[in-house]
């Protein structure tokens, strides 16, 4: 009797079958990293336009500290000619207390400063901490400065301190020199030339 061989099984199917397995379990990989990627890079943007709006705010604070240095000391000259305290005063005309407390606030703080640095808007503002002296006069030396960037896709950084002055010197009384010399102009024989140098010194201001 004649053997027959057993059919032969086809097992294209499967082959097509696996591939296709394959080729959705490599798609899904792929996709995946190339999420992954497009996240990490969102995020180092996001992380860059960050510490650019944090330096941008910090330099908002340095370059109010640059203009406040010739300011405190000019506005405070008659003070401390005369023996008094130096103050903030000066940087606060136009605050109000917007929540009618009687202490300067943020809502009514002085805008010092605003400006534009590398494509981020720089704003600061100023007002009076609590010493009893109300939005408009500094009483301790003290007031409050914060500086505000806001930078592309809603990046932004605030920074807030509390800025103190100080400035000493030696009132001038009872001088009675007058400026040039000769008989009736000077204090003693001694001042025979003109007084041209009126240079304050040891003065500090931090």
């Amino acid at each position: 009797m004649p053997h027959k061989n057993p059919p032969k099984k086809n097992e294209d199917g499967y082959i097509i079958i696996a591939a296709l397995l394959i080729l959705a379990l490599l798609t899904i990989i792929s996709v995946s990293a190339i999420n992954m990627s497009t996240t990490e890079l969102k995020i180092a943007t996001n992380e860059l336009l960050y510490e650019k709006a944090f330096y941008a705010a910090e330099a908002g604070l340095q370059h109010l500290t640059g203009l406040f240095r010739i300011q405190y000391i000019t506005g405070n000259s008659v003070n401390l000619s005369s023996g008094g305290t130096p103050n903030w005063s000066f940087a606060l005309l136009g605050a109000v207390d917007s929540d009618k407390d009687g202490i300067g606030d943020f809502a009514g703080s002085v805008e010092a400063l605003n400006s534009k640095l590398d494509n981020i808007d720089i704003h600061v503002r100023v007002w009076n901490n609590d010493d009893g002296g109300g939005p408009v006069n500094d009483t301790d030396g003290l007031i409050y400065a914060r500086s505000k960037a806001e930078g592309p896709r809603g990046a932004q950084c605030r920074i807030e301190i509390l800025l103190g002055g100080d400035m000493s010197g030696v009132a001038v009384s009872n001088y009675s020199a007058q400026a040039g010399g000769g008989a009736g102009k000077n204090f003693v024989s001694s001042d025979a030339d003109v007084m041209t140098d009126f240079t304050m010194t040891d003065l500090a201001v931090r």
